[in-house]
């Protein structure tokens, strides 16, 4: 089912399913599902337990074409990656570096800091690499990380200070150098959810998710309409202003305000 479709079916008041079978219980949990809930209204899962509701041919599509998840080994990576750095992680690179002004170097810059970071080798070794003229892996996953470091710092020009919800307004500079933890976060959740579904990952390892992810969104928000606005970033950031970041501020409006939504019923 296409996102334009599954938002009429959202707009028009087929909203925050409840599991038949019963919520989650666990109060950490059911922060942890909350921090999911922007992400869950666009795919029409439930908003309060483990399982999603999903059926499994929409559980593998969704996983092998948007997440290159098709077996636990690919999920446990891709689990792995949104706890550990997300898109948080080029973010906060991309973000000093615009925040610094435009130099004509920002390309240069952005790769330093990649290099830098050792996420990709040690910095020694892959500036060794880069300036040798043969293929190397360490090339391959420091230009690839470039790319996508480059098209988010063009995302980034493209919408800051234009966003804004009908909850918290104009979003200032302040909310953009906070960063975009929560777009990590909803993500995170709702792949382990549907990598639960799909028993490509444990109970186990998911109840140690949503611990992580109920553990950070404590430490670092005090209300669901400030993480609103970090998720929004997060995802301006990484495509750009279109047709369906519309849609995703309108979802996230509904959850700041519809009285039945959950993070109205549970605040922070």
């Amino acid at each position: 089912m296409g996102f334009l479709k599954k938002l009429f079916q959202i707009v028009s008041g087929k909203k925050y399913r409840n599991c038949p079978d019963g919520a989650a219980a666990d109060p950490a949990a059911q922060r942890a599902l909350q921090a999911g809930l922007i992400n869950s209204e666009q795919i029409m899962a439930y908003c309060d337990s483990y399982a999603t509701g999903l059926s499994d041919e929409t559980l593998s599509e969704g996983l092998g074409s948007h997440w290159g998840i098709r077996s636990p080994q690919e999920a446990a990576e891709t689990l792995a990656s949104l706890g550990r750095h997300g898109h948080r992680f080029f973010y906060d690179i991309v973000f000093r570096i615009y925040s610094n002004g435009a130099s004509g170097e920002e390309r240069q810059e952005v790769l330093e800091a990649l290099i830098a970071s050792g996420r990709y080798g040690s910095p020694e070794t892959v500036r060794e690499q880069i300036a040798a003229q043969g293929p190397s892996e360490e090339k391959d996953l420091v230009f690839s990380a470039l790319a996508q470091a480059m098209e988010m710092l063009e995302n980034l020009r493209s919408v800051f200070r234009l966003l804004e919800d009908k909850v918290n307004g104009s979003y200032l500079p302040k909310d953009y150098s906070a960063g975009i933890l929560a777009w990590d976060l909803g993500r995170l959740v709702t792949v382990a959810r549907m990598s639960l579904d799909r028993k490509y990952i444990e109970q186990a390892e998911f109840n140690r998710i949503l611990s992580h992810a109920d553990k950070e969104l404590r430490s670092n928000f005090s209300s669901w309409p400030q993480f609103a606005k970090s998720y929004i970033i997060g995802r301006a950031s990484w495509a750009g202003q279109n047709m369906t970041l519309g849609g995703i501020i309108g979802i996230a409006e509904d959850l700041m305000t519809d009285e039945r939504s959950p993070w109205v019923l549970s605040p922070l």
